[in-house]
């Protein structure tokens, strides 16, 4: 079963009443609403802000049934060229807050983990292919590459730039790496979606509300155009 996740009440409320025949149920100590979305049996959840709360949700998830899990939201933009409103697809996720440099580690990397955690595959083709459909509608631009995380809301354009530079990452937030971290430790294929609701700059802060419910609604279609696709071809 297909588990979709986002951080905050406002990146799960546009899909949650879609939810047909909703049931809530408690995943330890996570709030979980299982019903039907745009015909597909689905698991809806809202982890709460920063990388311990996106891990453990993805865990309670795993232990709910979820057999695999799209996880979507705002995001800040760090690369050049991009647009409020435009959506990323990520290929993989980084830590940027990690540092074990002192031990002989590259920033990012934890001890025993990878450089960076990969999404699945399949999952992330379809998605892209759902994004540029949603994005065909307005013009937006999709990106996709790598998403940096880390317990910061970064609004400063020199950290912005040096983020960028140093992971290769398209955009920051808070919670992606670890879940994907965790998603790939229980063997749960995975794909990440973020709209960009600001650029991660000195001018975030202000911009991070007054584009955060029209972002929501964006990734809402996207997910709207994901699970309507063609299920005999790409597994959920």
């Amino acid at each position: 079963m297909l588990a979709i996740l986002g951080a905050i009440e406002t990146e799960v409320a546009d899909n949650r009443r879609l939810l047909s025949d909703p049931v809530e149920l408690r995943a330890g100590h996570l709030a979980v609403h299982r019903g039907r979305l745009h015909g597909v049996e689905v698991l809806l959840a809202r982890c709460g802000v920063g990388k311990v709360n996106g891990a453990m949700a993805t865990t309670a998830l795993h232990s709910a049934g979820a057999t695999s899990l799209l996880f979507t939201g705002v995001a800040g933009g760090v690369a050049p060229g991009q647009r409020v409103g435009d959506l990323v697809v990520a290929t993989d996720l980084v830590q940027h807050d990690v540092d074990v440099t002192a031990l002989g580690r590259p920033p990012g990397q934890l001890l025993g983990e990878p450089a960076s955690w990969a999404t699945d595959a399949r999952m992330t083709a379809r998605l892209a292919t759902a994004a540029h459909a949603r994005a065909a509608h307005d013009g937006r631009q999709v990106h996709q590459g790598r998403v940096a995380s880390g317990d910061q809301f970064v609004a400063s354009a020199p950290r912005a730039a040096a983020i960028h530079a140093g992971f290769g990452a398209l955009c920051v937030e808070m919670e992606g790496a670890a879940v994907a971290q965790a998603a790939t430790t229980l063997g749960m294929p995975f794909a990440v979606l973020r709209a960009l609701s600001d650029t991660a700059d000195h001018g975030a802060a202000q911009d991070f509300p007054a584009f955060l419910t029209g972002s929501a609604r964006l990734m809402a279609e996207v997910v709207e155009h994901y699970l309507r696709a063609d299920q005999s071809k790409i597994a959920l």
